[in-house]
């Protein structure tokens, strides 16, 4: 592909307006000039469309395209179906991809990108954070950014990448030592050489080599490879699979495609027998990537419990029968949505071929799991234990979609390939839930407190005491998981490393939970300490642990169970703002418990 050929069209158009614009004056001149803007405007949009249109290929065909099978760079087997959809999540950040207005499924865009990557390589497609445009456009010597950079708008008269010295620059710092602009810029960098490796047939492994060492596969470019007559196979049949395609889209006719994707489809089964997918795995993922339930999942889960929640202040003071009955309904329907949940956890397991808590969003959606489930198993405690379930298992999920996260199915590193991650693990990412939920009816607690009524009914203050029976027997459940699930661990150390403790960080982090925990759990036992506002606060502020012992030790701390190596990756801004606003109720709920008679802190607990 041509990097220095350029389209001026749009430029050359602009230059046209400005020409007329001067001898344009009064309210007619205003009228012409959104006119002429007008049908620039449309001209240009008219023709990027028509540039695309014959690269578009049916729907049909592209879900067909789909089911080949791919090796992602961690050697994990999965159908194109699902790359796609990463490829498009990480250039543009959604499910779907917008090119020249017109909405292409994932499979489309990725044909797309390989039938016509001239036309493509002008197509704003590589987005970048509206925050960081302004440096971005300074490293690139211009005056603002669209929020989507094209790829060719990254490089220079002469095909150089423009942001080379930079990327160069940024990726000598530790990450705790990068700048925002940084950090942004070596996400449009990992963008960049995404479509850079797709454009030059580099990027798609989809031809197995019986030879190759680790079941290996290769990529187009990598037909030097193979020996003889399967050299020639892996460097032309692909070429003419998209060849074909675009004989379909002008004759309407893919006979000449489908029979080139089946030679693919029967080299793939051959040569890579031992590593091909089974056809229900092969179904189940392109069910899971394509329903994407717990996409749905967060916002049904916040949504219910939001108006659980109302109802359940409500009924505070109120005694109606349609709150009652609004609770009921609520509670089915989250039984209903755990099945859901449930389901797609099954499905991701089934898929990955190792249990859902194996990283750090794995984490997070099997805890939002749990959190669900303790909320209904505690809903006939307390009418807000659900809501509160409901709450923060939807706000678990959307955190776990954020940027910071990597929602990919990958595979495990060696050490985790043991039946003790079933064991082990399950149980000590299960003592989370309960210890979750805790923290969540805590904080409830307290916002209820510095909201509290002057005149409150029996109720009031009958919920405030099932609050605190709820935080108790979700510590002890807690605990008591973690307790059992940090014995499991020593004795899985001792089968992988020969000994059962070493002050590794995460051991030391979950002794230091288990005191913490054990230490909330007896506050109520000893007289001096036995008030409401007191355990609230511990309840709410001990979780900081857990999410120190789950997270923190995993992206901060060197050990067995860390992710990174030493290089502390940048806090999340939300995390500041998160601490700030606990901070804040934790004091107002102070002075408001201060505030109160004695015989009404006594009424607390």
């Amino acid at each position: 592909m041509n990097r220095t050929t350029k389209y001026n069209g749009s430029r050359e158009n602009t230059r046209s307006f400005e020409v007329c614009a001067p001898s344009l004056k009064g309210g007619w001149g205003v009228v012409c000039r959104l006119v002429i803007f007008f049908l620039l405007t449309h001209f240009t949009f008219a023709q990027s469309v028509s540039q695309i249109a014959p690269y578009v290929v049916p729907q049909e065909q592209a879900a067909q395209y789909g089911r080949l099978i791919v090796q992602g760079s961690d050697g994990r087997m999965k159908p194109l179906s699902t790359l796609s959809y990463e490829i498009v999540r990480k250039l543009t950040g959604k499910t779907s991809a917008v090119v020249a207005g017109q909405r292409l499924s994932p499979e489309q865009f990725l044909l797309a990108l390989q039938l016509s990557p001239e036309v493509l390589s002008r197509e704003p497609l590589i987005q970048v954070s509206p925050s960081k445009q302004a440096l971005i456009a300074h490293e690139l010597h211009r005056r603002e950014l669209p929020p989507q950079l094209s790829f060719d708008e990254l490089l220079d008269g002469n095909g150089v990448y423009r942001l080379k010295n930079a990327v160069e620059e940024a990726n000598q710092l530790k990450p705790s030592e990068r700048s925002e602009f940084q950090k942004e810029l070596l996400k449009v960098d990992e963008r960049f050489n995404i479509l850079y490796a797709i454009f030059t047939k580099s990027f798609l492994r989809i031809f197995p080599n019986k030879k190759a060492e680790n079941h290996r596969w290769y990529s187009t470019k990598e037909f030097t490879e193979f020996d003889g007559e399967e050299a020639d196979f892996v460097k032309d049949i692909h070429n003419f699979y998209l060849e074909g395609l675009l004989k379909g889209n002008r004759t309407h006719s893919y006979a000449e495609a489908e029979q080139a994707l089946g030679y693919i489809d029967t080299f793939q089964r051959e040569a890579g027998a031992s590593v091909y997918p089974s056809k229900a795995a092969i179904k189940a993922e392109l069910f899971y990537t394509k329903v994407r339930l717990s996409n749905y999942l967060f916002g049904l889960n916040m949504l219910l419990g939001s108006i659980l929640l109302v109802f359940a202040i409500a009924a505070l003071f109120f005694k109606r029968r349609l709150i009652t009955t609004v609770l009921i309904i609520g509670e089915r329907l989250s039984w209903g949505l755990l099945l859901v949940f449930t389901c797609d956890l099954l499905l991701r397991w089934y898929i990955a071929k190792h249990p859902p808590w194996s990283d750090g969003f794995e984490m997070l959606l099997f805890v939002s799991w749990g959190v669900l489930l303790f909320g209904l198993l505690f809903a006939r405690k307390s009418t807000f234990t659900l809501p509160l379930g409901l709450l923060f298992s939807g706000i678990l999920l959307l955190v776990s979609f954020l940027d910071w996260l990597n929602p990919e199915i990958t595979t495990l590193k060696p050490v985790l390939h043991s039946y003790w991650l079933k064991i082990h693990v399950a149980v000590i990412v299960s003592s989370y839930a309960p210890l979750a939920l805790s923290c969540t009816v805590a904080l409830l607690s307290l916002l209820l407190l510095i909201f509290k009524p002057s005149a409150p009914t029996e109720r009031w203050w009958r919920s405030m005491r099932e609050m605190i029976v709820v935080e108790e027997m979700s510590i002890t459940i807690g605990l008591f998981l973690l307790v059992m699930g940090t014995f499991l661990g020593g004795v899985w150390a001792n089968e992988s490393w020969g000994r059962y403790w070493a002050w590794d960080p995460k051991e030391t982090w979950a002794l230091i939970s288990i005191l913490v925990y054990a230490t909330v759990a007896h506050l109520r036992l000893v007289p001096f300490f036995r008030n409401a506002y007191l355990y609230h606060t511990a309840v709410l502020w001990a979780f900081s642990v857990i999410v120190m012992t789950s997270y923190g030790v995993n992206y901060y701390l060197v050990g067995l169970h860390s992710y990174a190596t030493g290089d502390p990756v940048p806090i999340p801004s939300w995390v500041y703002a998160t601490v700030a606003f606990l901070v804040i109720v934790s004091v107002f709920a102070y002075f408001k418990y201060r505030g109160l008679p004695q015989e009404a802190q006594k009424r607390l607990f």
